[in-house]
């Protein structure tokens, strides 16, 4: 599916019905995204970055639209330049305030919308979407090869939850070397909306458990899983200055949440050195 903005020229229905490689599907997105412009309550100013059919998982009138509000555009500064830790989720970007709609094409209506907001970062209304990066980091980049540039595909839809159907998608935010903000947006069938996962964890570091939710947890949407649904790794933070960070967190299907624990410590005795990248399914014990 080719990414759909606010400046499309899109061609006649005419040329549509005959030309669109015999897409009904693709047809009846084009005519919906054409239409949000100006009937279905978008802001003004707002720019459409990317649209997402649920044909493949059985929901043909169904598609997710990844819109932003009076973005902000960042070029690059030198294209051939190494990038920067944070450009490794940003590149070349757009800046603002970040929304998901889920779209009924058959009524032609947006379905519900959620907002985007760094949780991480004071609750803030604004996130940034790369518009080009290279390949081989945190998003694909379709017909790129490994360190070039190209238009990300940012819903990116595949099964987290391990419920056997590729309908969620991931958002990354690395602000610094180490650690990396991720969040899970998906398609709920038993709701019929779009939604933001949940993460329930049970808290317990330097003498105290408390209880944290949030829509956003640190690496864990770029890990594999350790089996569908379930994942266990640990950040390692200690060699600059923080903690052993440990995590195991499981799909909880009933409430559509996830839930675990995540335990840190400043112990330096575990084995030596430090490492740099998150260990997946660690058998040491929490």
């Amino acid at each position: 599916m080719k990414r759909i903005t606010a400046q499309l020229n899109l061609p006649s229905l005419g040329t549509l019905a005959w030309e669109a490689i015999g897409s009904s599907v693709l047809l009846l997105i084009l005519l919906s995204v054409q239409a949000l412009g100006g009937n279905y309550g978008l802001p003004a100013g707002a720019r459409m970055i990317e649209t997402q059919s649920l044909k493949g998982e059985g929901y043909p009138h169904r598609a997710l639209l990844l819109w932003m509000v009076r973005p902000e555009k960042h070029p690059r500064d030198a294209a051939g330049d190494l990038y920067t830790c944070p450009e490794e989720t940003r590149g070349s970007f757009f800046s603002g305030p970040t929304r998901v709609s889920l779209l009924d094409l058959d009524r032609g209506q947006v379905i519900n919308t959620i907002k985007i907001r760094q949780e991480y970062f004071d609750g803030a209304d604004t996130f940034d979407l790369p518009f080009k990066i290279h390949a081989g980091s945190y998003y694909q980049v379709p017909g790129a090869a490994v360190g070039k540039e190209g238009r990300p595909k940012l819903i990116w839809l595949r099964d987290y939850n391990g419920d056997g159907k590729a309908l969620e998608f991931a958002l990354f935010d690395a602000e610094f070397c180490m650690g990396l903000a991720s969040t899970l947006i998906g398609y709920s069938e038993r709701q019929d909306r779009v939604i933001q996962y949940r993460i329930h964890l049970r808290d317990k570091g330097g003498g105290q458990r408390t209880r944290s939710v949030s829509h956003w947890c640190d690496y864990l949407f770029s890990l594999k899983p350790c089996a569908p649904g379930y994942w266990k790794y640990e950040v390692d933070y200690r060699g600059r200055g923080g903690a052993l960070d440990q995590y195991e967190i499981r799909y909880h299907a009933e409430a559509e949440r996830f839930e675990g624990r995540f335990e840190w410590t400043t112990r330096s005795s575990y084995p030596l050195p430090y490492y740099m990248a998150p260990r997946r399914c660690s058998k040491r014990s929490h």
